[in-house]
């Protein structure tokens, strides 16, 4: 199997950037809000993180999207993840630089996307401790949860953490597995 460039890569990965437009850019949706709320405390936090890429998407603003992404996940654990097999390669001293840049890069994405998806309402669907189910137009959306943390949100079964995952790794192996070639590509 040959080679696949990095052009090729981003432009694989745009049918999965669609479909997590969706999740990014609450912003632009309403809750419907059932009557869960008292049976589903989790239900807040979604809210909460819900109207704080709304305001971002008001702002159209990069750094308030990565804002509000720090705010209600655990990027730190989240940019860990997304090395996948090359998470012991990160060189000692590197990690507070490249949670930062994976946090800037979250919320560019965000950005990017917001105009996407058209305005509908996110209803949900179930609740319990550790997930969140709900449909926003034609689109499933499961968000996983750890504490007052969201740990992951999937999108008409395409989970955010995974697609990161397969970005990052897939610049890492593109280039010797060279995670310093994740870093420049961060920064740049």
């Amino acid at each position: 199997m040959g080679e696949v460039s990095q052009t090729e890569f981003e432009e694989g990965m745009g049918m999965v950037k669609a479909k997590l437009a969706v999740l990014l850019i609450m912003a632009t949706f309403g809750f419907a809000r059932p009557a869960l709320s008292d049976d589903c405390p989790a239900q807040g936090l979604v809210q909460d993180a819900a109207d704080a890429f709304a305001k971002a998407s008001r702002a159209h603003s990069a750094n308030a999207f990565a804002t509000s992404a720090a705010r209600f996940t655990d990027m730190r654990a989240l940019a860990l993840f997304a090395l996948g097999p090359y998470r012991s390669q990160l060189p000692a001293g590197m990690e507070g630089k490249y949670v930062s840049l994976a946090k800037i890069f979250m919320g560019r994405f965000m950005a990017q996307n917001a105009g996407r998806v058209g305005n509908s309402a996110l209803t949900i669907v179930s609740c319990s401790p550790q997930f969140i189910n709900a449909r926003m137009g034609g689109n499933s959306i499961s968000f996983k949860l750890a504490g007052s943390r969201i740990t992951d949100v999937t999108v008409s079964g395409v989970s955010i953490a995974h697609a990161m995952r397969e970005k990052f790794v897939g610049i890492i192996s593109n280039n010797g597995g060279d995670v310093k070639a994740l870093i420049r590509y961060l920064e740049g």
